[in-house]
């Protein structure tokens, strides 16, 4: 089903193909969507190429799913693909949001649907997960056991040395 379906009233819907970098829109209304959100879908496509315990997530096909409603909502989801359900989540934040919000949005729902629906741990070494935070306006992966800053949404695969093989207790 396609995340536009889910809305009862008018809305903008775009299906962005992202990996590691936008690479244009697939169908959409005519108009560009909002860079700040297409940023943050690209940003956690790139992370989710690392840390993923469980499930492998095949993020080389992923088609995302942007949709605007009429009161400037915004509603993300993907296709279902190579063994990863699809998902549509909506009611976060306005288009308006900056990169850091969305961002930071994105990556909890993302994690959120993953461990929900596909039993995937993301990012995690199999005991718990990082938790995207805004910390200065930036969006980031933090461990919240010991509140580390472990790198940038979108720069995890970079990052991953900062968070020790062995954690927790």
């Amino acid at each position: 089903m396609r995340l536009a379906e889910h809305w009862n009233h008018d809305s903008l819907s775009w299906r962005i193909p992202l990996a590691d970098s936008f690479s244009g829109a697939v169908a959409g209304p005519g108009l560009d969507p909002p860079e700040s959100w297409v940023q943050a879908l690209a940003a956690v496509a790139r992370d989710l190429r690392c840390l993923t315990f469980g499930r492998g997530v095949p993020v080389d096909r992923l088609e995302w799913n942007l949709v605007i409603d009429s009161e400037y909502r915004v509603a993300i989801g993907w296709e279902g693909s190579g063994g990863v359900s699809g998902f549509a989540c909506g009611q976060g934040l306005t288009m308006d949001a900056t990169f850091g919000e969305a961002a930071v949005w994105v990556a909890d729902t993302v994690q959120g649907e993953l461990a929900g629906y596909d039993f995937v741990q993301w990012p995690s070494r199999g005991r718990h997960l990082l938790a995207p935070r805004l910390i200065s306006g930036e969006p980031a992966w933090v461990d919240p056991h010991g509140d580390v800053t472990i790198g940038r949404i979108g720069q995890l695969c970079g990052h991953t040395d900062r968070w020790p093989e062995v954690v927790g207790g």
